[in-house]
This record gives structure tokens, sequence and C-alpha cells, in this order.
């Protein structure tokens, strides 16, 4: 607070301002300060009051001058008031004058400067605690801060991402700036689903919210983005997908089956298997997506494109969520069951084997009619070093030109096959592709 007693100068240059007259607005260019005599003024950002000044000698409008920057809030009297306004050229002659002067802004800055932190600080704990991603970027959308959640769901910390571009966490960039010009335009809902890149857990479905900020003027300043993790949600979107697709080839199925039963109980008592819908339907993908992907893959491997092959592998683990039905990864061997290419959900390196891995020494069990191959072997993964067992079902593809057969290999989950399905190896190792 400036002593007003003392400064001669400064009272010869008073000004009156009546009752809901404005000193400055938002977003103004003007650098002048003023000086409280008496009143009571009130400062508002974007229309929302934040402020009152009613001490004689506050200041008001300094941070304007002292940043060389726009105004970042109106200010208006809300009462009768008197105030010393002082242009940005005397500034300097004021701060020789009166002494007191300098010292009082820097008190005056400190001030708000706590106050803004404590304020800071607030926000952050609060946004922590949030389960829902909170991320704020400016108007080019340069992030400039994100809560726990944004890093969980990300997989980046505030260090790895601070002042960097949002668009680099998406899988399709394009895809986002359209869906925040859609925003801006008023084209589209403020929520989209779009596809992010985790370092650690592969693509992640994530629904997203955005809100614009605007200045006092309508200018946009910024956007808020709120963000889930909705992966499971499409998951069993999809699931329930595939099993309505497959439901009446299923239900035809079973009363094929039980009208079968039924002509056939004089003559069978006991042995009879059927397996169960969860079961067959198991059956049903293997089957489909081993002739599937064989005719894909012809062409690839006949001219000996392993990145075509990659890319086809890639392209079903995104659209075919595989996962549903405990398929982990995808493997293609040559004529000598030698490795060619290896895919799994989060890409290659996301399987266990490499390129050039034999499966020489693996006894490819089953019956020699049968399309598919049980393989029971030992993998070596990150939870176990030292080798976990695992199922695979090797499919043959035709010859090649040597006249031997080539594979693809479907990679299992054990558990979660036998949680899900009821199938082990044994029930495996029964049943006909």
């Amino acid at each position: 607070m400036i002593d007003l007693s003392n400064a001669k100068t400064l009272n010869r240059c008073t000004r009156e301002y009546r009752a809901g007259e404005t000193l400055f607005l938002e977003g103004d260019d003007t650098l002048d300060m003023f000086v409280l005599v008496r009143g009571r003024l009130e400062v508002y950002k974007d229309n929302q009051l934040i402020a009152e000044v009613t001490e004689p000698g506050s200041l008001v409008g300094e941070m304007s001058y002292l940043l060389g920057s726009v105004r970042t809030a109106t200010v208006k009297a809300v009462a009768d008031s008197q105030v010393i306004p002082i242009a940005s050229g005397r500034i300097a002659d004021c701060l020789r004058d009166v002494p007191e002067f300098a010292p009082q802004i820097a008190q005056s800055l400190a001030r708000r400067l706590q106050e803004t932190t404590q304020v800071v600080h607030g926000l952050k704990e609060f946004c922590d605690q949030l389960p829902d991603a909170v991320i704020m970027t400016d108007r080019d959308l340069h992030v400039l801060a994100w809560n726990r959640a944004a890093e969980k769901l990300h997989g980046l910390s505030w260090q790895q991402i601070k002042g960097g571009q949002l668009e680099d966490v998406y899988m399709d960039p394009e895809e986002y700036h359209r869906f925040i010009g859609d925003v801006l335009a008023g084209r589209a809902l403020h929520e989209k689903k779009l596809w992010i890149k985790h370092p650690d857990e592969g693509q992640r479905y994530v629904s997203t919210s955005t809100t614009v900020l605007y200045d006092g003027h309508h200018n946009v300043d910024g956007f808020l983005f709120l963000s889930r993790d909705v992966t499971q949600v499409r998951k069993l979107e999809e699931k329930y997908r595939l099993i309505r697709n497959w439901l009446l080839p299923i239900m035809a199925v079973l009363a094929l089956a039980v009208g079968g039963l039924t002509i056939s109980v004089p003559r069978f008592s006991k042995g009879i298997q059927v397996l169960d819908r969860q079961q067959e339907s198991f059956r049903a993908r293997i089957q489909q997506d081993s002739q599937r992907l064989s005719s894909s893959l012809a062409e690839p491997l006949a001219a000996g494109d392993t990145t075509a092959v990659t890319e086809l592998f890639r392209r079903y683990f995104v659209e075919q969520a595989p996962e549903f039905h405990c398929i982990k990864g995808l493997i293609v061997l040559d004529g000598d069951k030698k490795v060619i290419a290896a895919h799994g959900p989060a890409g290659p390196e996301n399987v266990a084997v490499q390129s050039g891995v034999s499966y020489s020494g693996i006894t490819f069990q089953g019956d020699e009619r049968s399309v598919c191959r049980l393989l029971s072997l030992f993998r070596p993964d990150k939870e176990h070093p030292m080798g976990a067992p695992g199922l695979e079902l090797a499919c043959g593809m035709g010859n090649a030109k040597n006249g031997a057969q080539s594979w693809l290999v479907f990679q299992l989950d054990p558990e979660r096959l036998s949680r899900e399905f009821g199938i082990d190896q044994e029930v495996l190792a029964r049943m006909r592709f």
C-alpha cells in the first residue's frame, strides 16, 4: 500500500470514477497503473469477480506495466471512487519522487505470487485425486499441466511431456487435429474416442472430452482435456458383438446336436462329448482365423515379403481383437520350421520368439489329418525368466516351393483359456480343426 500523505506529486493528478465506470478492460494493451485514494474497485476475470480493492494506497494495473503485456483482468468502480492514474511514461519519475513506491510494488507482487502459488498447489492436489486424466494446454496445444492419472494413462512423466505437443501421445495425430477443428467450429460433440500409444501397454482406447478456454474477448486461450481409458469397454463390446454374430450358428449346431442325440440314444449310452458354447466359439474362431490368415499370407510368403506379413499381423490384432479368444501372439514358420515373422498385440517385440528361431525340436502333437497341431512347451517372459508352460496351435498352410509345409502358429494364454473357456491341454488335444 502506498503512503499517500507524502506523495504530493501524485495527489495533484487524482481522477474521479463514478460507480459502474471501468478503469480498464481485460485484453487492453494500455500499460498505465492506478493508485486507489478512496472508494471501492472490483476485479473481474472472464466476467467472474475475483477480487475487491478497498484499501487506500492499493495498486491496480501494475502487472501489465511490469510484463509489457495486455491487461489480464477488468477493473471497475463499484462505488464513487478517486484514483491516481500513473501513465506508463511517468512511472520511472514516480519511482524517483516516491521512494516507498518500489518496495510497495514488490510487496504487492509477492502477495499475489504467494496467493497464486497456494491456489495452484491446491488445484494440483485436487486434480491428482481425480480418477480421470486432466490435461491443460495453451492455444497451440502445448502441454501446460497434467495430473497423476494422465501420467498413468499415457505412461509419461511430467518432465517427459512438459511443454510438448499433445498430438505426440495419439496414434493418429491427424484425427486428433480434426477433432480439435470440429470442436472449435462447433461441428462435433466435445467427446471422442481416440487411440493412444502407451510405451509399456501398447495401444489404448481413450475417451476424451474437451473444453475450450477463452479470454475476456472470446479469443481461444487454451484447452482443457478430460480423458479415461475405455479399452476394456471396447473389448467387451467387441466380445458381445462376436457372441451375437456367432449366436445363430451356435444355436443351429446345438439344435443339430440335440436332434442327433435324440435319434442316437438307443444306440449310444456313453462317451458322447459335446463341446459347450464357449469351447465351440474358441474352436470356430481358430478355424476361421487360420483359414482367413492363410489365404492372406499366401502371396507375401511366396514373395518373401516379411514387411507385408508383419503388417497383416498388426492389422489382425488391431481390427479383430483376438485377445478375447486368448490369442496372444502369431508366428509364421517356413518349411524347415524356422520363424519367419512373429507379432503380438503391442508389436513384434511383444512375442517371446524372434525371427530365425527353430521349432524343429518341438513335437507337433495330434492327428496328421487335423489342420492344426498342439504344441506344449516352456517359454521365458518378464514374469517367468526361467520359463513358464505354454500352449500353441500350429495350423498347416499348404506346401512351400520345396515341398515342405509352412505353419501359422497361434500363441495362447493357457491361464485365461482354462479360466474363461474351460479348455486345458487335454481338452485342446481332443479338438478337431
